[in-house]
């Protein structure tokens, strides 16, 4: 069967599951790490899954964990695919007029890449995460969930040639946030990524609907230090640039990863003062075995970015696959890192940030299997 019959298949069985992706996330609380999310930590990130359907949980979801912050909390992260049933759960709220306006822009871009002649579609494909803020909005109230568009292969290479294909998402997001067209914002955007060279390119574009107003960028194919630097000065980012490659140099020389993400944030003014740097190890980035991690791993915690007890338990917990037996039959848990982030601002090391992925996956009996 199809990798798209495959998911539908887990989306029937987890509909029996449980009545959300909070339900669910405590059906497979064993597998989750007490000493990275507990207390009162666990039973926020519980309340804002609530809001999702058990569905999501057949394509990745996950947890962005701060190794350097002493306390067990976390971010949640959900893959919204379109043509599944957690995509209709947002498009059915929305005619119906029940969506609240962030969830309307969801659905809007949903039905936007459900099109076969939408230029969208062809640049974004139809899968997009949503990125939960646990924390409270500082009016007290929920934040709106970060919305992030991945284009596919290679369609926004870093040839300066794609700038309309940059265009739509940039709009699409922005008309999906609520916000007003801004072309001051899209030509600071443009001139990013005419910055890039023609060996890497934008894997990933997002906002934050509920955060001050940026457009977050994620351009990749780095291979070295001198690349990171020479890109954030062609960029125009306002932080210590020696500072980034001294950080990227620790990692090349155990040849810790095969290649780096490069996070910027946009506005209207031009390049933000964070700079997120992204590590992976392998081509692949769905990785389920800890030894893939185990040079970064330690570099991080050589030069004292993280915790060494979170760094311990993210190599302890956060990789391998185990078969659970829920109500409607069994399922394959699967979970790995998919990436380590550091966040430099000004010339520091602010945070360092390990991103750890989940999988359901129905186990169906093999065709001609005898009967028990």
């Amino acid at each position: 069967m199809s990798i798209k019959e495959d998911w539908a298949a887990t989306e029937e069985r987890l509909l029996h599951e449980a009545g959300s992706m909070a339900e669910l996330l405590t059906q497979i609380r064993p597998h989750i790490s007490a000493r990275l999310i507990d207390g009162q930590d666990w039973e926020s990130l519980l309340e804002r899954a609530e809001e999702s359907p058990p569905t999501m949980a057949a394509f990745p979801f996950g947890f962005e964990l701060p190794l350097q912050d002493p306390s067990p909390r976390a971010d949640f992260g959900v893959s919204l695919v379109g043509e599944s049933r957690s995509a209709a759960f947002y498009q059915e709220r929305n005619r119906s007029g029940e969506a609240e306006p962030s969830a309307a822009g969801l659905a809007w871009l949903l039905d936007e890449t459900d099109r076969e002649d939408s230029f969208l579609r062809s640049v974004v494909g139809r899968k997009m995460l949503l990125e939960y803020d646990i924390d409270p909005a500082p009016d007290g109230g929920r934040q709106d969930p970060g919305v992030f568009l991945y284009p596919v292969e290679d369609v926004i290479a870093g040839d300066g040639q794609r700038l309309r294909e940059l265009g739509v998402v940039h709009d699409a997001l922005v008309h999906a946030s609520g916000w007003s067209p801004d072309a001051a914002e899209r030509r600071q955007l443009e001139e990013v990524y005419r910055k890039l060279k023609p060996d890497t390119l934008i894997k990933a574009v997002g906002t934050f609907p509920s955060r001050e107003r940026a457009i977050r960028i994620a351009a990749t194919g780095f291979k070295k230090a001198p690349d990171v630097v020479a890109f954030l000065e062609r960029a125009g980012w306002p932080g210590a640039r020696a500072v980034a490659g001294a950080t990227v140099a620790a990692f090349e020389e155990r040849s810790a990863f095969a290649y780096m993400g490069v996070h910027l944030d946009v506005d209207a003014s031009g390049v933000g003062p964070s700079m997120g740097l992204s590590l992976f190890p392998h081509d692949n980035e769905w990785l389920k075995d800890i030894r893939h991690w185990a040079a970064i791993i330690d570099v991080v915690g050589e030069q004292g970015y993280a915790l060494p007890g979170k760094l311990t338990e993210l190599t302890r917990w956060s990789t391998g696959s185990t078969t659970l037996f829920g109500r409607s039959g069994p399922f394959m848990l699967v979970r790995g890192i998919h990436h380590v982030k550091l966040v430099i601002t000004g010339d520091r090391v602010e945070q360092a940030k390990g991103y750890v992925f989940f999988l359901m996956m129905c186990v169906r009996p093999r065709v001609g299997a005898a009967a028990s």
